[in-house]
């Protein structure tokens, strides 16, 4: 990618890391995608007096709640500064920014028409021309019950989900109300997520995280000690919850949080785990400062 204009010239030499999740997921026939990617760029060019100039671009958060347009890349100058250098930078902010939201969009459009093509599976009814039929809205209750379903056949026949079980835990360096107060105090974890989120903290009360893809209700609340939830992702099969139990001991000025969730999708295990540690966990230490040990597997 080269950038040319007033003041010089310069190019996107290096992809120096791309880290965060890329979940693409299928469900009766409708394909559902889950990102949030962090990815840190270097560029290098030269002024119009033949000065050398180096700097890095990064896309703190490209994730599925932003339209590509409003994608925002961070420009900075690893060189000494200089009018001539930071003319350049300009040019890279300005121009190169919008050349990079170009090539994230094709990444993008063959994320979802290309590399997940193999997600999608016929499905009975589906037209001559291969078309799957449109899906069925998911609905949620205002009181759902966590779905015990065992994998074997059902009564039509066809194969039944499998649920799997898990548990984890992790340590902060805080007292057991300010870890209360992260997983059910709304302003809180709109901090730490950094997406939009709805939280009634009563039993009966619901809630939806990131932006509505993760929506439950409060079951057991004991402030300080225990948080039980009805939990499910949006695309999870139509009324299906897991049971989510949070336990917080405190010892010593030290929180330990202890997770175990039950009748999670198998397809969904390892997403599920990943999304406690690192969109929630993770994020109450560093944007909320409940640091702690490193973390317990």
């Amino acid at each position: 990618m080269l950038v040319e204009g007033p003041g010089g010239s310069a190019r996107i030499t290096e992809v120096e890391s791309i880290t965060g999740d890329v979940i693409a997921n299928c469900r009766k026939g409708k394909l559902i995608f889950f990102y949030e990617v962090v990815i840190k760029l270097k560029w290098s060019g030269e002024c119009d007096d033949g000065t050398k100039v180096n700097g890095t671009a990064t896309i703190p958060n490209l994730s599925e709640e932003q339209d590509i347009e409003d994608i925002e890349v961070q420009v900075k100058l690893v060189s000494d500064e200089s009018a001539a250098r930071k003319k350049v930078k300009e040019l890279v902010r300005k121009k190169g920014s919008d050349l990079i939201r170009v090539q994230l969009g094709k990444w993008l459009k063959a994320l979802k028409e290309e590399y997940a093509l193999d997600l999608v599976k016929p499905t009975k009814g589906a037209s001559k021309s291969g078309e799957a039929p449109a899906p069925a809205p998911i609905k949620t209750s205002s009181a759902p019950a966590a779905s015990n379903s065992t994998p074997g056949k059902s009564s039509s026949g066809g194969e039944v989900p499998k649920y799997v079980d898990f548990s984890l835990s992790e340590e902060f360096s805080c007292s057991a109300m300010d870890l209360f107060q992260a997983i059910v105090d709304q302003g809180r974890v709109q901090a730490y997520t950094q997406s939009a989120c709805k939280i009634d903290p009563k039993v009966g009360g619901e809630f939806t995280l990131f932006s509505g893809n993760v929506q439950g209700v409060f079951e057991k609340i004991e402030p300080g000690k225990m948080v039980q939830q009805a939990w499910r992702f949006k695309h999870w099969p139509a009324g299906h919850f897991s049971t989510v139990v949070l336990k917080i001991t405190e010892e010593d000025g030290k929180c330990k949080l202890s997770l175990s969730q039950k009748n999670v999708p198998e397809a969904d295990l390892e997403s599920t785990k990943a999304g406690w540690r690192s969109h929630q966990w993770d994020r109450m230490k560093a944007i909320l400062g409940l640091g702690g040990a490193p973390r317990m597997f």
